[in-house]
């Protein structure tokens, strides 16, 4: 096998192929360009452009203000903000952005150099299903709302519209940005277990992401989940939609019992992660040696969290690279 640039050797893992090395996000370029208003609401901007702290916030595509918060590094709705006190009204509050209408050649121009890349470029959508539901209710009306029986056909026609919007708006990214991982964004839990049941999830978001998920693969485009909680229950929903990968939150999740369970029929981003002092160059290669005896031979690709050095990552990823038998790539 010749050599592979680390966007070809991530598209392999992603179609189940050999590759030279086990995938990292070292592999990935995030972009996530202004022009698409819900970056700069939620505070997560990656292009060409340099963004600073102050310009963060604001409305989101869908009129939703949201507050910066620099400590967190990312945003809240106001304290106490809804659009709507009853999801039936949502056809007469809501308001879908025309999509065709943003400068999307203009930012490809703008961000030609930035995209010049040999990694897979990823971009994140943000606010999908549920956290859109809390976006235009607030929390407790919208966990209230995914289980009324009155709200359920408006909940479905406004997934089904959103889906719409999220299918094309990935095309706009693959087509312009080459965009080839998706990140799609939807947290479904707290530390301690789901904000709904499986049967709820089932029924209420699965049908919808099923269909981002194969409308996505057809552009060529694959999906990594990202859903914050302890959600280890609705991983069987998750395999089934067809999404390609989910990177949990460590510590929330046994995720080793998780690979080890469903890492056949699915791919888990697993995270080694600092700990909260500055760690000596020892305790980060025993991290990283832990790692590799716990996931070596695993459907996983490998995070490396903030709190390392540079120099801890890169050797950190030699030792990875030669526990694994694999050439280092970095």
């Amino acid at each position: 096998m010749a050599d592979l640039t680390p966007r070809e050797n991530f598209l392999r893992f992603l179609r189940n192929e050999p590759v030279q090395w086990m995938p990292s996000s070292r592999d990935l370029l995030r972009f996530n360009p202004g022009i698409y208003k819900d970056n700069i609401a939620r505070g997560m901007v990656n292009e060409e452009r340099q963004y600073k702290i102050e310009d963060f916030g604001g409305k989101d595509f869908f009129d939703v203000p949201w507050v910066y918060v620099p400590a967190e590094r990312g945003s809240i709705e106001p304290p106490g903000y809804t659009m709507m006190d009853d999801i039936n009204d949502w056809k007469d509050l809501v308001k879908f952005p025309d999509l065709s209408a943003l400068p999307w050649a203009e930012c490809a121009e703008r961000n030609k150099e930035y995209l010049n890349t040999d990694k897979i470029v990823y971009s994140t959508i943000f606010t999908s299903y549920f956290e859109r539901l809390i976006a235009f209710l607030g929390f407790e009306d919208a966990a209230v709302a995914m289980i009324d029986e009155d709200s359920e056909d408006a909940i479905k026609e406004l997934f089904d519209k959103l889906t719409d919007f999220y299918v094309e708006l990935i095309g706009y990214f693959h087509r312009y940005f080459n965009t080839e991982l998706l990140y799609f964004h939807d947290d479904w839990g707290t530390q301690k277990s789901t904000f709904f049941s499986v049967d709820t999830h089932k029924e209420m978001i699965v049908p919808y992401l099923t269909r981002v998920a194969e409308e996505a693969h057809k552009m060529g485009v694959y999906v990594e989940m990202h859903s914050c909680g302890c959600i280890g229950s609705l991983i069987p929903n998750l395999i089934s939609t067809g999404i390609d990968s989910w990177r949990g939150q460590p510590k929330v999740n046994d995720k080793l019992a998780l690979v080890n369970k469903y890492g056949d029929q699915f791919k888990f981003g697993v995270e080694i992660v600092a700990p909260d002092h500055t760690p000596s160059d020892e305790e980060a290669l025993s991290l990283a040696k832990e790692f590799v005896d716990q996931y070596k031979g695993k459907n996983v690709w490998v995070v490396l969290t903030r709190g390392f050095t540079d120099e801890q990552m890169d050797q950190m990823f030699k030792l990875i690279y030669a526990e694994l038998g694999q050439h280092c790539p970095y």
